[in-house]
């Protein structure tokens, strides 16, 4: 039996005014929403604070303050032989406009974020899939806190 990769993903949870900024990609036909946020890069990344950084400048032309780490989340990928082990951190200040050109000549993400978009709270349910869906449980109340508690969102297969 082969063993699994392990990756890690640390994401940025931006909110103002009852909105939630987060990207939408489309890959073979699916489109799902999700915080901007992507794997850590030995190369380039001292900190998953510094994968949130990057992953902000190039999926949203945003330059962010990583503030407190809020949820923990673990998925496992049998089939395709990986394990997630994702963190999320609340954003605590940011500056620019909204932008994907940072996305250009990067590959990958490049050719599947289409969009970058403040979602009204409301109009969360309404999308066609975002992930992870646990986040709308508490994510308002929680990032409000002046220190959030850090919540595990469990493992998921």
């Amino acid at each position: 039996m082969n063993p699994l990769q392990h990756r890690i993903r640390a994401a940025g949870l931006l909110v103002r005014e009852q909105s939630i900024l987060l990207v939408r990609h489309e890959v073979d036909g699916d489109i799902y929403w999700i915080p901007p946020g992507g794997g850590f890069e030995s190369q380039s990344d001292r900190s998953t604070r510094d994968t949130v950084k990057r992953e902000y400048r190039e999926e949203t032309g945003l330059e962010v303050e990583v503030g407190p780490l809020v949820y923990v989340r673990e998925f496992a990928e049998p089939l395709a032989g990986r394990f997630h082990m994702e963190l999320f951190y609340r954003i605590d200040a940011w500056r620019g406009e909204l932008s994907l050109d940072n996305l250009i000549g990067l590959g990958g993400d490049e050719h599947d974020i289409r969009e970058v978009a403040w979602v009204a709270r409301d109009d969360l349910t309404r999308l066609p899939s975002f992930y992870p869906a646990e986040l709308l449980d508490d994510v308002w109340d929680r990032l409000a806190a002046p220190i959030p508690p850090i919540r595990h969102l469990g493992l998921q297969v």
